[in-house]
Order: C-alpha cells, then structure tokens, then sequence
C-alpha cells in the first residue's frame, strides 16, 4: 500500500512538473514573439549590461535598458503612466521606492518565475518585486595615499586630516549616498553626519568618474564605492574598504510596470537573471547573489565580499525623513 502512495505521489509530482515546463515553454514562445523588453534601472552596472546581453544573444528578445539615477528613472516611468503612453517593462529598484509604486498603481503584481523556488531564505524582500542581486557598497581608497586599517570603521571618515580631501555621492538623495545615510545616521546619529558635514567633502553625481579621480591620486577617498566597479578597477592603486560594521547595500527587485506592453519578456528576463550562471557571474563581479549556493562558487577576488556583514540600507519606511534630514545637514 504505502509503495502505491509513493507511487501514486510520484505521479501526480511529475504531472505537475510537466504542466509547469509547459506553461513555462508558452511563456517563453510569447516572450521570442513580442520581441523586446524594455528595463528601467538605477541599480544596474557593467556585470547586468553583460548579462543583458547574453539573454539577447540566447533568446533573440532586444533588451532595451535605460540606466540613470533613481531620481530620473522615477520621473520618467511617472510621466509614462500619467501620459499612459507605456514603454517600460521592468523597473529594476529597491525596497526603499516600490511600496510607494505599488500604492501608486505604477506596478503589477509580483511576477511568478520557476527560479523563485531557489532564492535564499534571508533576503530582505517586500514581495512587491522579484530579489535578483545585492550590490554592496564600501569606501574606495587610493592605496598609494591611505594605508587600509586606516578604515576599520565608517567612522574612518571623520578624522580630520581627511578633511576637504574625499569625494562622496550625494547624502541627500534616493541610492547609495541616500542608503549610507540611513545606515550610518541610525548607527552613530546626527552628529556623525554633523560632524562629517564639517570635513568639507566634494559631492559628485558620477560614480564612474570619482572611482577614476581616485586612483589618479585626485583624492584618496570616494564613498560609497560599490564592489563591482571597484573590482574591475584592478591593477590600479585603488580598494574597496569594508568597516568592520559591514556593508551599505541595496536589493535590487524586478517589478513589473502597469501597462508593460512585455509582459512575458519581463518574465524571461527575470528568470534569466536568476539562473545559476547568471548568479555565479553577478557573484564574480562583485555582486552578492540572491540564489541559494551561488556565494560558495565564487573567485578568489569576489569571495571575500560574499559573506560580509549587512551593515544597512535605505528603507521605505524611514527615507523621506532622513533624506530630509540629510537636505538639512548638508546644504
């Protein structure tokens, strides 16, 4: 009898898993049919592009990809809805802003992809978008022009010798200066930021150009650096420095927009970027994947990185409030 369950059940699993290939096998033939996807992004970098590219290569579905700062994303997808003259399929953001979409109308439902079986059970998510890739943020120095243990700790960057001397991403606004503000402000307080107001640092907008003052001895210190861009910076007199306190990070989610003329190609894109190779490939630039088993693979010079501390991140709950906290502090 129980040989009979077991056989019975067995059955019944492989019936289910056969209606699923087959539903997934629809899924893709529409998605080859419509063509194109369109993903807006501020959390995008050269390992996603590189793999954007390998999904076109392998499907044959254009992936157009629009990457600015979170500020500009937002503005355009808002013009599109109110216009209703949609062009996005997936917005690639963090937790910090999809709740507010999600009550706005401005996305759908979170898509049902197979790979949702294999994400780690630690992840942060708010179900309003599929968790695809973490990426963390450190500070970069000059190897040249700042001995490492001289940031042990993101305090690191209140010591007065440093001052009129760094470079940083604006505190004052949604991303990674916006994420490093909430995670430091709610560790050390206001006069942290009182205090690192005061060191006179120069704000710039472009990451990719700070990363290149920074190594060209321009200054000795940019923050927050994000991983992969450092990585791919080897050779040259720079690192990324992670405080004891761990890293600023941001996860990223697929959200599907309302009205995305794409629908099934957002869903194979999403998949796509949740398989193995494409998790082991994020994880080996840098980017510390979210599916089960992927950190464990990774090259010697990504590994490290892999199993930091989470030292903290831009919430929905409390960004607008800090970042006007932030406007205060830093005007």
């Amino acid at each position: 009898m129980n040989r009979l369950l077991v056989l019975a059940f067995a059955l019944v699993a492989g019936a289910a898993a056969r209606a699923q290939d087959a539903d997934w096998a629809k899924v893709v033939e529409a998605a080859k049919k419509e063509g194109s996807v369109a993903v807006y992004s501020a959390l995008s970098g050269p390992p996603q592009v590189e793999r954007m590219k390998a999904f076109e290569k392998q499907y044959g579905v254009r992936v157009d990809h629009f990457i600015a700062r979170a500020s500009e994303v937002t503005e355009r997808i808002r013009i599109e809805q109110v216009s209703k003259r949609y062009n996005g399929d997936v917005y690639i953001s963090s937790p910090t802003s999809l709740p507010l979409h999600k009550k706005a109308g401005v996305i759908q439902p979170m898509m049902n992809v197979p790979a949702l079986a294999t994400l780690r059970e630690d992840l942060d998510g708010d179900g309003n978008g599929v968790p695809v890739w973490y990426p963390p943020y450190g500070i970069l120095i000059n190897t040249n022009m700042v001995k490492p243990e001289e940031f042990r700790s993101w305090k690191g960057l209140l010591d007065p010798k440093w001052k009129g001397k760094m470079l940083s991403d604006d505190l004052r606004l949604a991303g990674a200066g916006g994420a490093m503000f909430e995670a430091t402000y709610k560790a050390y307080g206001r006069e942290y930021h009182e205090a690192l107001a005061k060191q006179d640092v120069q704000v710039t907008r472009n990451n990719r150009e700070a990363e290149r003052r920074v190594a060209r001895g321009e200054f000795p210190i940019y923050f927050p650096q994000q991983l992969p861009y450092a990585l791919a910076l080897k050779g040259l007199p720079v690192k990324m420095i992670v405080p004891d306190e761990g890293v600023v990070y941001a996860l990223a989610q697929f959200a599907l927009l309302t009205g995305a003329p794409h629908p099934n190609a957002a869903r194979l894109l999403t998949q796509f970027m949740l398989e193995p190779e494409s998790q082991l490939f994020f994880a080996n630039s840098g980017v510390i994947p979210v599916v089960k088993g992927i950190a464990e693979k990774t090259n010697d010079d990504a590994r490290p990185y892999m199993f930091t501390k989470m030292f903290g991140a831009g919430t929905y709950e409390h960004q607008e409030r800090l970042l006007g906290i932030a406007a205060e502090i830093y005007k």
